[in-house]
């Protein structure tokens, strides 16, 4: 049993499909050469040495990195230094080759090396084509398969983070009770108490603008910075008036600008309010959420979240705390569908404290879009 899922593991079944491929190398693809059997072998395996550096370079590293991510000058820059790479490895391995095995007689290829010399790659162009078609000819039918099988996991990403997005969006719908109606009701009480109860009406004046953002700005897959952290700053605002007879510190900091900086919008939200809901609620000793917005001049936001935890409370976590309906699972979800691989999202843990940091890499809009205004 312990033979049958050894085999079945990963690694275990690259290092048999790389063996298999050396006794196909040995046996097959250098029939035809004139080698001592001591040759043969160390030549069969140089050759599956160089395919399986290429092929894990390329479709590890290279592929993912610059091809992928449409980075082409840097990708042909990495495919010259493969080249490179391969033609050095060819070059000393059948120098020492020659030196043990050749008997007085220089093999074939090491001949055409040693012509182009250890500068050969580029030239000589009888040593780097030979380096090349020795290297690459078997490798790149590799690498167009696993190229294929990327292309294919994309793509079956992308219909899924199409299908989350979708669903999210529905579910956010369905939570929507007449909200129009609530945000005209919400003006006309602000109308109506703004001379008996000034407090009472910034409350009101708060809650509509929450309520206005949610209607007439979030319907755009991109929203200004300023506008989502004013967004931010007026549920705070809510949030001091509402505790205002506990004792919790909410504090909020922002620097650098965010004028021209597109996210998308509702993103920040979910973290704010799992703050609330995990370090405030129920907290019988002083309590507190802190909140930073910071936007370098490279345009990267990095929004911290730090909340204090009630005794005996244990941290939230990514996949259990549910948020204004929505999981921060979800929020999770929606990064990866927006950003992919331009954010990153980090937790810290402690004994009675809780923080997360998102930083992600902002869109610059050198048209900030007009707030909306009710007709």
């Amino acid at each position: 049993m312990n033979v049958y899922y050894l085999i079945k593991s990963y690694k275990a079944q690259q290092v048999l499909l790389w063996l298999l491929f050396l006794f196909f190398i040995r046996y097959i693809y250098l029939a035809d050469f004139t080698y001592t059997p001591s040759t043969f072998w160390w030549r069969s395996l140089q050759f599956t040495t160089d395919t399986a550096l290429l092929y894990y370079l390329f479709s590890l590293y290279i592929f993912p990195t610059f091809l992928y991510k449409k980075k082409h000058a840097l990708f042909l820059v990495w495919v010259f230094l493969s080249h490179v790479l391969t033609y050095l490895i060819n070059y000393f391995s059948l120098y020492v080759l020659n030196i043990f095995f050749a008997k007085g007689h220089d093999l074939p290829e090491w001949t055409v090396y040693r012509r182009g010399g250890i500068f050969g790659f580029i030239i000589d162009g009888n040593a780097a084509v030979t380096s090349i078609l020795w290297s690459y000819q078997l490798v790149i039918i590799l690498i167009a398969i696993r190229a294929f099988r990327d292309i294919l996991q994309l793509r079956t990403q992308y219909y899924r983070s199409e299908q989350d997005r979708l669903r999210l969006e529905v579910d956010f719908l369905k939570t929507q009770v007449n909200p129009h109606f609530l945000f005209n009701t919400l003006n006309s009480v602000y109308a109506r108490i703004f001379e008996a109860d000034q407090q009472a009406a910034d409350l009101v004046l708060h809650l509509s603008e929450l309520m206005r953002y949610n209607l007439y700005e979030t319907d755009q897959p991109r929203i200004g910075l300023d506008k989502e952290l004013a967004y931010i700053q007026n549920y705070l605002d809510l949030e001091r008036n509402r505790l205002s007879g506990q004792d919790v510190l909410i504090d909020y900091e922002q620097s650098g600008e965010p004028t021209h900086y597109q996210i998308a919008p509702l993103l920040l939200i979910a973290f704010v309010e799992n703050a609330f809901k995990h370090g405030v609620k129920g907290a019988t000793q002083p309590a507190y959420v802190q909140v930073r917005a910071e936007i370098d001049p490279d345009g990267h936001l990095t929004f911290i979240v730090e909340n204090s935890l009630p005794e005996r409370k244990q941290a939230p976590t990514t996949t259990g705390v549910r948020s204004g309906g929505v999981g921060l699972v979800n929020v999770r979800r929606r990064l990866e569908a927006l950003y992919n691989d331009q954010y990153v999202l980090n937790t810290t843990i402690g004994q009675r404290t809780y923080a997360v940091t998102l930083t992600v890499q902002l869109e610059w809009s050198s048209h900030p879009t007009p707030t909306a205004e009710l007709a």
